[in-house]
C-alpha cells in the first residue's frame, strides 16, 4: 500500500530574502560600476528522505528557520523540491499561512466560497456549509462585509473554520493553535481533537513540545533542513530540549542589552531555557529592547541560524523592556 506521504532524495534551495528585496535599480547601478553580483542561494532542505503512513500522527519539531514549514509546503504542493520527489495520496488540507489566499474585496460568504473550492472543495458543498463556518469564526453578523475590513485575528479565524469543517485525508498543522485569544484557541484544540484518529493523517509543526509529546506518535526533528531525529514522540521530544545549550554568565537584562549594543550588528539573538511557551520563544535583542521573533522568514533574510542563538534564563531575557514583534 502506498504511504500517505513519501518524500525521497529532496533537496529545495532558494534564493535568499535579501536576494528577492535587490531591486532592478540597484542590479543595474552596480552593473554599471563592475560590482555585479552572482544570485546568492540557500539550501533550505537537504536531502530528506521521509515516509508517513496513512493515519500516523506526526509531530515536527525544531528551531525556527530549520525548515519544518517549508517540509509541510512541500507535502502540500505550494512547493516544488529542486531535487527529488514528493509523492501524495489522499486529499490534502494545509492550514500553514491561514488567512492567504483571501481576495480583500469579496465579503465573508464569497470568500468562503472562494477559499473552499481554492481548497479542493466542490462549490455546492462549500455553500451547504457557509453558516456553519462562520458561526464557528464567530464571524456571521458581518458576513456581508468586505474581508479587507477583518484584522488579521478574524482573518486567521475565518480561514480555520473553514479547513477544518471539511474532513481531509491528510492535515498539515503549523502552530495553527496560536490562532485568536486564549478562548478561541482552546475551541480550535477541541475541533483538531476530533481529527484525532485512525482516519486522519496529521502532520504537526508545532513550538509545544508538551502538546506534541502527548499527542502524537512519532517525532521528526528537523535541524539545518535534515532530519535529525525520526523516531518516538517522547524520546525525540527530549533529545532535542538536551540539545540546547544553556548560558549561565547572564544573571540580569542590562548584560544583555550591553553585549547586543556591543556586538558588530548591534543585535543578539536568544532563547529561554524552560520547556514552556515562553521559554520556547526566540527575541532579537537591539536598541534596549527585546523583539519576539515569530516568523521563519526573519531567519532566511538576516542568516541567523541554531548556532546563533544564546540561551539564558528566561526571567533574564524578561528583564530587558519589550519591543514590537518582528516577521
Amino acid at each position: 500500500m502506498a504511504a500517505a506521504v513519501e518524500m525521497r532524495g529532496v533537496t529545495l534551495v532558494r534564493r535568499t530574502q535579501e536576494e528577492l528585496h535587490y531591486d532592478l535599480k540597484r542590479t543595474a547601478l552596480s552593473f554599471v560600476r563592475g560590482r555585479s553580483r552572482g544570485v546568492r542561494r540557500r539550501t533550505v532542505i537537504d536531502r530528506i528522505d521521509l515516509r508517513i503512513e496513512h493515519g500516523e500522527k506526526i509531530g515536527v519539531i525544531g528551531p525556527n528557520g530549520s525548515g519544518k514549514t517549508t517540509v509541510l509546503k512541500l507535502i502540500a504542493g505550494v512547493l516544488r523540491p529542486t531535487q527529488g520527489t514528493v509523492a501524495v495520496e489522499g486529499s490534502v488540507s494545509p492550514l500553514i499561512e491561514i488567512g492567504v489566499g483571501f481576495d480583500p474585496d469579496l465579503n465573508l460568504v464569497d470568500n468562503v466560497v472562494y477559499y473552499g473550492v481554492l481548497m479542493g472543495h466542490d462549490e455546492g458543498v462549500v455553500r451547504e456549509h457557509v453558516d456553519a463556518i462562520l458561526d464557528f469564526a464567530e464571524l456571521a453578523p458581518i458576513r456581508e462585509q468586505p474581508t479587507k475590513t477583518l484584522s488579521s485575528g478574524m482573518s486567521a479565524r475565518l480561514a480555520f473554520a473553514i479547513a477544518t469543517e471539511f474532513r481531509p485525508d491528510i492535515l498539515l498543522l503549523d502552530e495553527v493553535l496560536a490562532v485568536g485569544d486564549e478562548r478561541f484557541r482552546r475551541k480550535c484544540a477541541a475541533r483538531i481533537e476530533h481529527f484525532w484518529d485512525a482516519k486522519s493523517t496529521i502532520v504537526l509543526v508545532s513550538h509545544d513540545l508538551v502538546y506534541i509529546s502527548r499527542s502524537c506518535d512519532r517525532v521528526i526533528w528537523m535541524d539545518g533542513g535534515q532530519v535529525h531525529f525520526d523516531g518516538a514522540a517522547s524520546e525525540g521530544v527530549e533529545r532535542y530540549l538536551d540539545s540546547i545549550p544553556s548560558i549561565n554568565g547572564f544573571t540580569r537584562g542590562v548584560q544583555l542589552i550591553e553585549l547586543a549594543s556591543s556586538s558588530k550588528q548591534g543585535q543578539i539573538a536568544v532563547r529561554g531555557t524552560s520547556p514552556t511557551e515562553q521559554g520556547l520563544q526566540i527575541f532579537l535583542i537591539r536598541d534596549g529592547l527585546r523583539h519576539w521573533i515569530h516568523k521563519d522568514e526573519f531567519y532566511e533574510r538576516t542568516g541567523y541560524v541554531w548556532n546563533d542563538l544564546i540561551h539564558v534564563s528566561d526571567a533574564v531575557i524578561l528583564e530587558v523592556p519589550e519591543g514590537e514583534p518582528i516577521s
